[in-house]
């Protein structure tokens, strides 16, 4: 029985999502409205992810409903898929008048041409995602999606709608003037919304080798964690692909059951009203959005996203085995302690060991920060150089010359 157990939980992931994809590419092959191959499919993923999470839940606690979430995040969800509808709307009404180069390989086979539209649409989620993280604005419009307390297939969808626009438009704008057939991108936003409910699914699944492909739940949990610094990895929606190119990919199978708390532990009172969260944004106090093409333009200018200063972020082992997550805070770069080798450093997981660098372009080198990593007696000055994959940390006290290095590597997921 347990050898079946297993075999499922490294089965549904696949089956699930490529049975979506398939049912839908075949419908829409059939020549059947975009909507009635695309909306009835995703029902009946949402049905069978409702029931796994009862049969073979991740956390028994996140089967309850928290603060009236369900009613909550089922308001966010109409809300938003609504607004796909409505784009797909607009794309058939002004027909071909949007396109200005037609170089979408229409000639491709259907289910290679849903898959390029995703992949593009894919990217500029990922980009506008980081971003968000990265922008005060952009972070009170996209907390909304971190404010859950806990994980189902329901909240993959909770999103401020401006937000939901700006995630969605540059990557359905693109697709559109290169050329991509409506039902393409049609089939290309549903099969995305059945892999949003598994990536946010309160299913014990497995997806082995697949998670270094796809975007599943056990690298989203990650992602969800409350402490805002932990929540700075995999933004990806759908591929891992772009986590990987940016160093933004995370994944420790080992403490998959050490994820903790669940939500934005920096604001416990967290509006939990549909409008509530409408205005949540626009507190006063808070940077107002002030248009909405200079959002389309910031989204489509992190082709740059990964600057010099940031090319430090990511995951790094050093020699003794222990590894350190690099992030950005602000316009300081701080590293906790993310795995050790030895039992005797566990309770020191978690911990800070570097502080307040900030990136020296002229000596392109990131300094004025402190560290005190595993064994050190006293926390010294530092400075960080990174060369050829390769980061050179050093610690001194008075002067740089005197200090002490160690050379860590990227871990490579």
């Amino acid at each position: 029985m347990n050898k079946r157990i297993t075999l499922l939980r490294y089965l549904l992931y696949p089956v699930i999502w490529a049975g979506s994809f398939l049912l839908i590419v075949a419908l829409l092959v059939a020549g059947i409205n975009t909507y009635l191959a695309t909306l009835p499919v995703i029902a009946g993923a949402a049905i069978v992810v409702l029931l796994l999470e009862r049969a073979l839940p991740y956390e028994t606690e996140w089967l309850r409903t928290k603060h009236g979430d369900l009613n909550l995040d089922t308001v966010h969800f109409v809300v938003n898929y609504g607004i796909k509808v409505v784009a797909q709307l607009m794309i058939l009404w002004l027909g071909q008048s949007l396109i200005l180069w037609a170089i979408f390989p229409t000639y491709w086979p259907l289910w290679v041409q849903v898959l390029l539209a995703l992949a593009l649409i894919d990217f500029f989620l990922f980009a506008v995602h980081a971003l968000s993280h990265r922008y005060e604005w952009l972070w009170k419009l996209h907390a909304i999606h971190h404010s859950s307390e806990r994980l189902y297939w329901l909240n993959g969808d909770k999103r401020h709608p401006i937000h939901q626009v700006l995630e969605g438009l540059p990557g359905i704008i693109l697709c559109v003037l290169i050329g991509a057939p409506m039902p393409v991108i049609a089939g290309a936003l549903a099969v995305l919304t059945v892999n949003m409910m598994l990536q946010h699914a309160n299913i014990d699944y497995r997806a082995g080798w697949l998670k270094h492909l796809f975007s599943v739940a056990e690298l989203h949990r990650w992602h969800h964690r409350a402490d805002y610094k932990d929540a700075q990895v995999n933004y990806g929606a759908w591929l891992v692909i772009w986590d990987k190119l940016f160093g933004t990919y995370y994944d420790a199978p080992s403490q998959a059951e050490q994820i903790g708390q669940i939500g934005i532990a920096e604001e416990p009172d967290f509006p939990r009203t549909y409008t509530g969260q409408l205005r949540y944004p626009f507190r006063p106090g808070t940077k107002q959005v002030n248009s909405l093409l200079l959002a389309i333009g910031l989204s489509f200018s992190f082709l740059s996203f990964q600057t010099p200063e940031d090319s430090l972020l990511g995951t790094w082992r050093a020699t003794d085995g222990n590894d350190i997550s690099i992030y950005r805070k602000g316009e300081q770069y701080d590293a906790k302690l993310t795995h050790v080798s030895k039992p005797e450093l566990r309770n020191q997981l978690g911990s800070i060991v570097i502080w307040g660098m900030r990136y020296d372009k002229k000596r392109n080198e990131w300094r004025g920060g402190q560290l005190k990593m595993p064994g050190m007696e006293h926390m010294a000055e530092a400075f960080i150089r990174l060369s050829n994959q390769q980061l050179t940390i050093t610690g001194y006290h008075g002067l740089r010359w005197l200090g002490k290095s160690q050379t860590l590597t990227r871990v490579k997921e």
